[in-house]
């Protein structure tokens, strides 16, 4: 099942639809605006899920078999790098 509008989905994770197969991911913890709230952007390509990081480094990709992998994933990642906020 896809979110279909803003949604804190896990710990700290929050999802802001950009298009049907695209997602906004952004650490609520941090205020709208505050450049350190967007993490990166999660894109469905085919049954799978890629995760395009935009903190602490731009530009690496994940892919993962289901939407909750990722979700697990970039969650547990936010709080492994919670010293970096």
């Amino acid at each position: 099942m896809l979110p279909r509008n803003d949604t804190t989905t896990a710990s700290h994770v929050e999802l802001t639809p950009l298009s049907p197969t695209m997602w906004r991911v952004c650490d609520d913890r941090f205020d709208a605006g505050e450049l350190r709230q967007v993490v990166g952007y999660l894109h469905a390509i085919g049954s799978e899920f890629e995760m395009l990081w935009m903190r602490p480094h731009p530009g690496g990709v994940y892919r993962y078999p289901t939407m909750e992998a990722a979700l697990d994933a970039i969650s547990l990642r936010l709080e492994l790098t919670s010293d970096l906020r």
